[in-house]
């Protein structure tokens, strides 16, 4: 059975279009399976092969080259509090040993939005750079925070601005409204989800900022191009 889209699965063309228009529309993975028929099981290693995929482009299209944040999935996972909508950082119990809040940097270059997740920058670091303060940690963190416009504390679902540019200087537009429409999407988005492993975290905030760069095209005829190109395979 010849799918281009998908190598190496016993699935049709047809049925895996139908499950990529249904995550265009942004279903959950259960949604997906019960109006699909296929298991949740199946979607949920589509969706994370996917989300790898979107992932990978969206490092391409950074200005700047930057390395993959590699976590330990074992230990670490977000919690999202129903009541007061906060992403919640939690150890599993039989780890003992401090977790770092997930973190990371918001930045537009032209017309698209680029994230990156800074694991050396702490929430020190963050308060003192929304005061003016010099970031004293290392020299090397203090130049990579001035690329942000704005930086987000997962762990207390909190966007700090940074203050760098208040315009878009290619555009002559207020750049934070662009960075404060994302949040607000990628907040919604998360606030959707129980419980996020830190690798996971990485895949969906990059599906985020896929999602935000190509708000204005139909995302489901752009995902088709990207896996024209680069297709999915099961190996």
């Amino acid at each position: 059975m010849k799918n281009k889209y998908l190598k190496g699965a016993h699935l049709s063309e047809r049925k895996f279009k139908e499950i990529l228009r249904l995550f265009a529309d942004d279903l959950t993975a259960t949604q997906i399976a019960d109006i699909s028929g296929v298991s949740r099981v199946t979607i949920n290693s589509y969706l994370k092969k996917l989300r790898n995929q979107i992932a990978r482009f969206c490092e391409t299209q950074h200005p700047v080259p930057v390395p993959v944040v590699a976590y330990d999935n074992r230990y670490v996972e977000t919690q999202t509090d129903i009541d007061s909508g906060d992403m919640l950082i939690a150890v599993k119990p039989e780890v003992d040993r401090i977790v770092k809040p997930v973190i990371f940097g918001i930045c537009k270059i032209a017309d698209r939005l680029h994230t990156e997740i800074l694991p050396d920058v702490t929430r020190p670091m963050i308060h003192a750079a929304t005061r003016g303060r010099s970031v004293l940690e290392t020299l090397d963190t203090t130049e990579r925070l001035r690329r942000f416009n704005g930086v987000v504390d997962l762990g207390q679902y909190r966007l700090y601005r940074l203050g760098n540019s208040q315009t878009d200087s290619a555009h002559g537009g207020p750049l934070m409204d662009d960075v404060d429409a994302f949040w607000g999407l990628t907040k919604h988005r998360l606030a959707k989800f129980k419980g996020l492993n830190r690798n996971t975290a990485y895949l969906h905030l990059k599906e985020c900022e896929y999602r935000f760069n190509y708000r204005n095209e139909d995302l489901y005829a752009v995902l088709l191009e990207l896996l024209k190109a680069y297709p999915l395979t099961l190996s």
